[in-house]
C-alpha cells in the first residue's frame, strides 16, 4: 500500500488506480538440502518449466505440491479498485465507502460485480478527461463526435480469463521457487545446509585450502 500511496503522491490527477492482493495460505518454506526429498532429488535432473508444467491443472492451483513438497498455497485473491471523486484530488485510498471505492474476489469464490462496476465508472471518467483534452487542441468535429459517442464494454473483467491467468502465475511463481532450490541443491555437497557449505567454502579459502 505504501507504494501506491507514493505513486498517487508523484501523480495526483490519477483517475484510476487499483491492487491485487494475494495471499498464501502458508507462509513459503524452502526444502533445504537434507530431507528425504532433497535425497532423493540430489542427483536427478532439473525439471523444465514444460515438465513443470504437466503438473498444472486450471481448476487445481491453489495448492502447488510437486515432489512430495508444497511450493505454493493460495488463501485469497482480492481486488481493489480506487476512483477519482468529484473535487477531490488525490485519490484517498483510506477511502473504503462510497461510490468510489470498491473490493471483489477472485478467490476462493468470484464476485467481480462491484469491481466492473466501478471500471466502467473508471471508464466514463477517462473518456471525459481525453475528451475535453481533445477540445482544447482543436481536433476535428468528427473525432470529437465518435469520442462522444464512445461507450465502454458492459464487462471490464472477464473472470475465466482472470482466472486462468492467476493460475498460470502461481504456477510460474512455484516453478522459480523449486528452479532455485534445485540450484542452490545442485551446488551443496550431499547433506550439507547451504550455511554450513558456505563456512565451509569460507574457512576453506582462509586456510588457503580449495574444496
Amino acid at each position: 500500500m505504501c507504494k501506491l500511496d507514493a505513486y498517487i503522491r508523484d501523480i495526483p490527477d490519477l483517475l484510476v488506480v487499483g491492487k491485487i492482493l494475494i495471499t498464501q495460505a502458508e507462509r513459503y518454506a524452502s526444502l533445504g538440502s537434507n530431507g528425504s526429498i532433497a535425497q532423493q532429488l540430489h542427483s536427478s535432473d532439473i525439471m523444465t518449466r514444460e515438465e513443470w508444467l504437466h503438473n498444472h491443472s486450471a481448476d487445481d492451483f491453489h495448492w502447488v505440491v510437486v515432489d512430495g513438497h508444497t511450493w505454493f498455497s493460495l488463501s485469497s485473491v482480492e481486488i481493489h479498485i480506487w476512483t477519482h471523486q468529484a473535487g477531490r484530488l488525490p485519490i484517498e485510498l483510506d477511502r473504503l465507502d462510497g461510490d468510489e471505492y470498491a473490493v471483489g474476489t477472485l478467490y476462493p469464490t468470484v464476485n467481480l460485480d462491484d469491481i466492473n462496476c466501478i471500471f466502467l465508472r473508471g471508464f466514463e471518467l477517462i473518456k471525459e478527461d481525453v475528451f475535453w483534452k481533445l477540445v482544447t487542441t482543436n481536433v476535428d468535429q468528427s473525432l470529437l463526435d465518435h469520442m462522444e459517442a464512445w461507450l465502454p464494454p458492459p464487462c471490464a473483467l472477464d473472470s475465466t480469463l482472470l482466472t486462468n491467468a492467476l493460475a498460470l502465475g502461481v504456477w510460474a511463481t512455484a516453478y522459480k521457487r523449486y528452479f532455485s532450490w534445485r540450484s542452490e541443491l545442485k551446488s551443496t555437497p550431499y547433506n550439507t545446509t547451504p550455511c554450513e557449505y558456505s563456512l565451509r567454502r569460507k574457512t576453506a579459502k582462509c586456510l588457503g585450502h580449495r574444496d
